[in-house]
């Protein structure tokens, strides 16, 4: 395991940030932490990077623990906050040329270093501009870039896709996965729950200073949520009488060509097909209506607030 942590707590003076956190990631695996505004995501990334001193558990990065060597953990490190860059008159180049050497790259080997950051982040063009004159998504880029330069272990990324545009997204996702192959480990957040279906690999919901629900993406919709279908069909008529003998909750009319079925039981949903088939009823597609903010939903109302010295 490449981060482990066990019981985390921090507390500050009125409020518990982290009650009795625990979460594994594992080598290759870009892992996931979602939560509302004010959760604990921040906190929990600043007690993994050595940045904030937890009031109780234990936690370790790369092997290193962070409570006795915080330095150390940095070192295998690359991480981004959703903060605004304080190096606003620095060039593109010099900033990236800065982190490099800081980070332990030898000098020979910096400009190849940043020339190959620049370039998957299509930043070249802007080498040479100072910082404060980018748009807000050109400055992200260059954050990116800037993590993604250092010879890092694992990364921590909070919220790396904010003011990028939808193609560029596309393209970065591709190059965190590949990163993560390669043998490194993503600790990733985000407040967009539909994105992070392409990336993420395992979630973590944290909810008030605790972790709430812990899985994949297909564990926890299977967990937490009905099993709910639509269907594009050739005879909707039809289609609605052959499905009615299927134990279900709704059975409804969706759109033009489209029904929506909501199971009883995930294990019934193999009949959906097997039933029009054998009735010889086009079934031109069938998706899943459950998404990962169904599960957000589903898990954070209700929860009893994180409170100091409250037991988890």
């Amino acid at each position: 395991m490449l981060v482990q942590a066990s019981g985390l707590v921090k507390d500050y003076p009125r409020i518990r940030a982290l009650d009795q956190v625990s979460l594994e990631i594992r080598e290759g695996e870009v892992f996931g932490l979602f939560g509302p505004n004010g959760a604990g995501k921040t906190t929990c990334l600043r007690v993994l990077s050595g940045l904030t001193r937890p009031t109780g558990g234990q936690a370790t990065v790369c092997g290193v623990d962070v409570g006795t060597q915080p330095n150390e953990v940095r070192k295998r490190l690359g991480i981004l906050f959703d903060l605004p860059t304080p190096y606003e008159d620095m060039t593109v180049r010099d900033y990236l040329v800065f982190f490099a050497r800081m980070s332990g790259i030898p000098r020979a080997q910096v400009p190849e270093h940043v020339a190959g950051a620049m370039h998957v982040l299509e930043q070249t063009q802007h080498a040479d501009r100072r910082i404060g004159k980018l748009s807000m998504g050109e400055r992200q880029r260059t954050e990116l870039a800037r993590v993604l330069l250092q010879p890092a272990q694992v990364l921590f990324l909070d919220e790396p896709f904010s003011n990028i545009d939808v193609s560029m997204r596309i393209g970065l996702r591709t190059t965190l996965r590949n990163w993560a192959a390669r043998g490194g480990a993503i600790l990733f957040t985000s407040h967009n729950l539909l994105e992070s279906e392409a990336i993420v690999d395992r979630y973590a919901f944290i909810h008030r200073g605790r972790i709430v629900a812990l899985g994949s993406a297909r564990e926890l919709k299977e967990t937490l949520l009905a099993p709910a279908y639509q269907l594009e069909v050739g005879d909707v008529e039809r289609a609605m009488t052959v499905l009615e003998p299927i134990p279900h909750q709704t059975l409804e009319r969706s759109g033009p060509g489209l029904i929506r079925i909501g199971l009883l039981a995930r294990r019934d949903a193999a009949r959906i097909a097997r039933a029009l088939t054998e009735a010889g009823i086009d079934l031109l597609e069938m998706k899943s209506l459950g998404t990962m903010e169904d599960v957000y939903s589903r898990i954070t109302v209700g929860t009893p607030p994180a409170q100091p010295g409250g037991a988890s």
